[in-house]
């Protein structure tokens, strides 16, 4: 039996020393609780109820005998004969001291079985073990929640007819694709070749990528965040100017603020800001205006969109405008311009074909905390071994549903859940987890830290978000943040082109994983002073993974392969990428569409 209880606590991610096994061990036989699952959960009950979670040691064994085993052994009452004995003595047994739950707390209808005649105590409902855990999967879970109600682990089921129910497609199909012909017919998805590839991070402040241990935030002061504004206005409108005029051309021109005589006299001119909305909300072609620096003071001029051909401006934006100002504060604007120099990605430098999957959360439904649609992708990925596999968050949602019922603490869960992962993968595919502030095991803080794990995996790399990588030759941008939803929900635009291009152009010229401000989700605790140090584009990636609730797209814009690969889970059906990179021939230019070839397939 002692197999099993350890079995059980590192299915909660507890990693107990043997005398407390053994200690366990003597607790379970001398108060005859002969199932391990009912004995560790009523330990992990107990943990929580009085210990704050704390892991089992010998001492708090001993309390938890105290408290719980010998108070239920107390109370227990002889077996009954009857139905009618045994219904007449729960009240007398319903304390509840083994989970620390109040007599007349609704919870304890989920723990009374309707069989309470065979029974002379009340339990924890003992976990089904007709499905083992294995690698293999074999129709089981590798892992489920601890819950306080069966409730949390029981899948709901959607009737036919509701909008859950409606599934375009089946699962496997292929809904979108990128690449040479040549390259997407001749592959069958699965690495060759099996060895780890190597990993360097390269958003680095002082040499160091952002870690739990060199974090600090909740100290951005509001006089820093202007100063950090001012300096990306300057450092962004200086390269604006330097892509539309040249230095000779920027140097000939007339430039806001002036004195008013002189604007008088102008009939047009040029001006560096930043854009704003007036209510802090999407933009509109009256909302706008544009703040403007100088050495003295800051101005402000409303805009006045009617004599432009095409624009596309959201708040935060840094642009330079070319009109003239009729009377007071009112700025006509004639052009705008948004586009600098781009420093272009690095060639791609690989020597071997490599495999990509790219997955992204939430990985389970709105109802459940079973982890189906996980589930589900790990069994393509037991069949399809790639080089590298790609996840990123919400892994547990703060906002879930029902997220507030887990028994057990939110690190031991997502910690059961990268085992639970590594267990199917292996040690050859290399692992990058992007958490996302969403997470309730996170900091909540963009950008965001890694969540650290007390279990390492030579071949499991936790990554901040966002996140620049390479990965043998090949630079990866990955985020969790779904800025594409945010820049398309705020910004305004007019004869501006395809959405999904320019969403992708405004990170790109703005030299930001998130150029939006304020935010545009009022829940995202943006920390200017990290944003500077740890969220900057200065060079393009090769591949930028965007995940988010827009359609799944694939793009190639300024030579860098952009990817959302859409939801796991999605009430519409969910989806992942899956993309290839083949190694140049010889002689000739490479060329993303001849070296790449990408899919998104239907989970």
């Amino acid at each position: 039996m002692d197999v099993e209880i350890k079995q059980q606590f590192d299915e909660m991610g507890v990693e107990p020393a043997e005398a407390v096994l053994e200690k366990c061990m003597e607790l379970a036989i001398s108060y005859n609780v002969l199932d391990a699952t009912e004995f560790v959960e009523q330990w992990m009950a107990f943990s929580l109820s009085h210990l704050h979670g704390d892991d089992p040691t010998v001492e708090n064994l001993g309390e938890f005998e105290r408290k719980v085993l010998q108070l239920r052994k107390d109370k227990v009452a002889p077996k009954a004969k009857s139905y009618t004995a045994i219904a007449s003595s729960v009240p007398e047994m319903s304390s509840l001291a083994t989970y620390g739950v109040m007599e007349d707390d609704p919870m304890m209808d989920d723990y009374v079985s309707e069989s309470v005649a065979d029974s002379s105590a009340m339990h924890t409902p003992k976990a089904k073990k007709d499905q083992p855990r294995s690698a293999a999967l074999k129709g089981g879970v590798l892992f489920s929640p601890v819950s306080y109600t069966p409730q949390s682990a029981k899948k709901t089921q959607v009737a036919a007819g509701t909008p859950n129910a409606t599934v375009a497609g089946k699962p496997g199909d292929i809904v979108d694709s990128f690449g040479h012909p040549k390259l997407l017919a001749g592959s069958n998805w699965q690495t060759q070749v099996e060895h780890q590839l190597p990993v360097t991070q390269k958003l680095l402040h002082k040499d160091a990528p952002l870690t739990i241990a060199n974090l600090g935030y909740m100290n951005d002061l509001l006089g820093d965040r202007c100063d950090d504004l001012h300096d990306r206005l300057v450092d962004t409108g200086r390269a604006l100017v330097e892509k539309k005029l040249g230095s000779d051309g920027a140097a000939e021109c007339s430039w806001y603020p002036q004195d008013r005589q002189t604007l008088q006299a102008l009939h047009l001119l040029h001006a560096v800001g930043m854009i704003h909305s007036e209510d802090d909300g999407p933009l509109d072609a009256h909302s706008a205006f544009l703040s403007v620096t100088d050495a003295d003071e800051n101005s402000f001029l409303s805009l006045n969109f009617s004599r432009i051909k095409s624009a596309s401006i959201f708040p935060g934006q840094v642009v330079l405008a070319k009109g003239f100002i009729p009377k007071g504060n009112s700025f006509v604007v004639e052009e705008i311009h948004t586009e600098r120099k781009l420093t272009p990605p690095a060639p791609l430098k690989v020597d071997r074909e490599l495999q990509f999957v790219v997955a992204a959360g939430p990985f389970t439904h709105s109802t459940d905390l079973i982890y189906e649609p996980l589930h589900d992708l790990l069994n393509y990925l037991k069949e399809h071994r790639p080089d590298v596999l790609v996840l990123t968050g919400p892994f547990l949602d703060a906002d879930h549903n029902i997220v507030s019922e887990l028994a057990e603490t939110f690190e031991s869960f997502f910690e059961k859940m990268i085992a639970g992962i590594m267990e199917v993968v292996g040690s050859h595919t290399t692992v990058l987890i992007v958490a996302s502030q969403k997470d309730a095991m996170v900091h909540s803080v963009y950008p965001t830290p890694p969540p650290t794990l007390r279990k390492t995996y030579p071949n499991l790399h936790m990554l901040p978000d966002p996140s620049l990588v390479d990965l043998d030759g090949i630079t990866l941008g990955v985020t969790s943040t779904d800025v594409v939803d945010h820049l398309l929900s705020h910004e305004f635009a007019a004869n501006a082109g395809e959405r999904m291009h320019r969403a992708i152009n405004h990170l790109f010229h703005q030299g930001c994983f998130y150029p939006i401000y304020p935010p545009a989700d009022e829940d995202m605790a943006f920390d200017s002073q990290l944003a500077l140090k740890y969220a900057q584009i200065k060079q393009l990636p090769n591949v930028l993974i965007l995940p988010g609730d827009q359609r799944h797209f694939i793009r190639l814009v300024s030579d860098c392969l952009i990817i959302n690969p859409g939801r796991v889970a999605d009430s519409k059906g969910g989806t992942f990428a899956r993309f290839l990179v083949a190694p140049s021939v010889p002689g000739k230019s490479a060329n993303m569409f001849n070296s790449v070839a990408c899919q998104v397939q239907r989970i």
